[in-house]
């Protein structure tokens, strides 16, 4: 028959088993939440990478087109005045230009559109306005001055009817009917660099 020591000896035991149970049990369970939380995180990450940034024509604007993308008609060099075929867009995004380009930057007068396509040959964004309220013309401004490499902002008085802003790189061009500094931002993202001859 156990004597009460051998009882007290025994249910000490007991308490210990259940003891180390437990450290088990809960170094268990962190195991499984660290796990948890490392596969969360790396499906979320993979998530993030296949699903790529919106185009400027996939993301929804009130006051812009979607990009239009136009075949390249070619970088011929011409002299300033000399004639040549019609371009396939107004303004233009390819084509006849003249040999120099125009320097980048912010311009109140309007350019010459055979000179600004040599700019976007180089991989550049032309922003061009037309009946813009001042404060519109400002928010420009501060969009180009914020980021102004190979970045030109002019006037130009030609735009298509219905169109106040219009933002070309090579082979593409968005018309806005007022400045949506969004859409402006993604056409940059998405095109400036991108022409076929690149320069500093």
């Amino acid at each position: 028959m156990p004597t009460r020591h051998d009882k007290m000896k025994q249910a000490e035991q007991q308490r210990a088993q259940a003891q180390r149970r437990r450290r088990i049990l809960i170094g268990a369970g962190v195991i499984v939440a660290v796990i948890l939380v490392a596969t969360l995180t790396i499906a979320l990450a993979n998530t993030t990478l296949a699903s790529p940034s919106p185009t400027p024509a996939q993301v929804a604007s009130s006051q812009c087109s979607p990009v239009q993308d136009f075949p390249s008609q070619g970088n011929t060099h011409i002299a300033p005045g000399e004639s040549h075929p019609a371009y396939n867009s107004n303004p233009p995004n390819s084509g006849w230009h003249w040999e120099n380009p125009q320097d980048w930057g912010i311009y109140t007068t309007p350019q010459v559109q055979e000179q600004l396509i040599h700019n976007l040959e180089h991989g550049g964004i032309v922003i061009q306005y037309r009946d813009l309220p001042p404060a519109d013309v400002q928010r420009l401004t501060s969009l180009v001055q914020r980021n102004p490499n190979h970045m030109i902002l002019a006037p130009y008085p030609d735009l298509p009817t219905g169109a106040s802003v219009a933002l070309t790189a090579w082979t593409h061009l968005q018309t806005c009917n007022g400045v949506d500094e969004n859409a402006i931002r993604l056409f940059v993202a998405a095109y400036r660099d991108k022409g076929p001859e690149l320069v500093p």
